[in-house]
C-alpha cells in the first residue's frame, strides 16, 4: 500500500539541509557556466600584443618536452619553436604537470586552448562533488559559505556584468588555477572516505602549483589522519613516479629546481590564482570551525528546522 506524501512534506524534505547545499551548488554551477558562456568569445582574441594566454605556457611547455626539453623553463620564444603569437608565456609548474597537458598537443595551440577549458568546465562538476561531500555534514550557513566561494569564487573583485571575476579570467586565460582545486578537494574527500591512496594520487597531480598544494597539505592529513601512513606512502610513490623520471630526461627536474630556488618561477596573484587559496581557506576554516564546535546561526532559524 502506497502512502501519499503531502505537498508540505515534499517542500521540507526539498529546504532540509541537505537540500539547500544541493540548490546553491546548482545555482553556483550555473552562474559559473554563465561566466564560462560570457568568456568564451574572448578566448579567441588576443590577450595582449606582447604575451599570449597563460595556457601557452603549458603548450609550449609540453611541446618542448618532446622537441626541445633543455628549454622546457626558457622564456619567450625559441628557435625552432612551435609559433605562438606573440610569443608563449614562461612555463613555471612542476614537470608532473606536462604529464597532464601532452593529450592536448594532438590539436593546434587554439582548439587545445577551448578544450582545456572545456575539460576544465566538466572539471567543476567533480568539484562540486567533492565541496558538497566535505561540507555537508558541516554548520548550514558555513556550508553555503564554502559552497559559493569555491564554486564562483566573488573574491577579490566584483562586476555588476560578471558573476566570477577570478573564473572568468580562467576561463579568458585558460589558466589551470580553475582544475588545481578538484585535486587538491579531491584528495581532501578521499581523505574522509579512508581511500589514501586515491587521496594521494590526487594530491601528486594537484601540486603543480606547490604554494596551493602546500596550503591544502596541513587539511589533506588531517582527513587522511586515520590512514596517514598509507597516504605519506602513496604520496612518495606517486610524486615518485610522476617527477623523477624528469631528472632523468634531459635534467628537466634539475632545471625546475633552480628555477624555483632562484625565484623564477615566483609571480604576482592575479585574479584566477584567488581560486585555489579561497577555495582551501574556507575549507579549512569550516573544518576549524567543526573541530571547535563553533555554531554559526542563521537568521531566523528555527529549532529543527532544517535537521536532515
Amino acid at each position: 500500500m502506497k502512502t501519499s506524501t503531502s505537498p508540505a512534506s515534499r517542500l521540507k524534505k526539498l529546504f532540509n539541509k541537505k537540500g539547500v547545499i544541493v540548490s546553491v551548488i546548482i545555482v553556483a554551477l550555473t552562474l559559473n557556466l554563465i561566466t564560462f558562456v560570457l568568456a568564451y568569445p574572448e578566448m579567441f582574441k588576443p590577450s595582449s600584443s606582447t604575451l599570449a594566454r597563460d595556457f601557452s605556457a603549458y603548450y609550449i611547455g609540453g611541446w618542448r618536452l618532446f622537441h626541445n626539453p633543455t628549454k622546457i623553463y626558457a622564456g619567450g620564444s625559441q628557435p625552432g619553436d612551435y609559433q605562438i603569437l606573440p610569443k608563449p608565456q614562461t612555463f613555471k609548474y612542476t614537470p608532473s604537470f606536462l604529464i597532464l597537458i601532452s593529450p592536448f598537443l594532438v590539436l593546434s595551440y587554439q582548439d587545445a586552448f577551448i578544450a582545456f577549458n572545456i575539460v576544465q568546465l566538466a572539471s567543476t562538476l567533480a568539484l562540486a562533488f567533492f565541496v558538497y561531500k566535505l561540507v555537508k555534514d558541516k554548520n548550514l550557513v558555513l556550508a553555503v559559505v564554502a559552497c559559493v566561494v569555491v564554486l564562483i569564487a566573488p573574491l577579490p573583485s566584483f562586476s555588476s556584468r560578471i558573476f566570477s571575476w577570478s573564473y572568468y579570467w580562467g576561463w579568458v586565460c585558460g589558466n589551470a588555477h580553475v582544475i588545481q582545486p578538484v585535486f587538491l578537494l579531491g584528495a581532501m574527500y578521499f581523505g574522509t572516505v579512508k581511500k589514501p591512496w586515491l587521496s594521494a594520487l590526487l594530491f601528486s597531480f594537484g601540486v603543480f602549483d606547490p604554494r596551493f598544494a602546500l596550503m591544502a597539505l596541513p587539511l589533506i592529513v588531517w582527513y587522511n589522519r586515520r590512514s596517514i601512513f598509507a597516504f605519506v606512502a602513496g604520496t612518495a610513490v606517486f610524486l615518485g613516479a610522476t617527477n623523477l623520471p624528469f631528472f632523468l630526461y634531459q635534467g628537466v627536474g634539475f632545471v625546475f629546481l633552480s628555477a624555483t630556488v632562484s625565484g623564477r618561477n615566483v609571480s604576482q596573484m592575479y585574479a584566477y590564482d584567488w581560486i585555489p587559496f579561497y577555495s582551501i581557506l574556507v575549507l579549512t576554516l569550516v573544518e576549524l570551525f567543526a573541530v571547535l564546535g563553533i555554531n554559526v546561526k542563521s537568521p531566523q532559524a528555527k529549532p529543527n528546522a532544517l535537521l536532515d
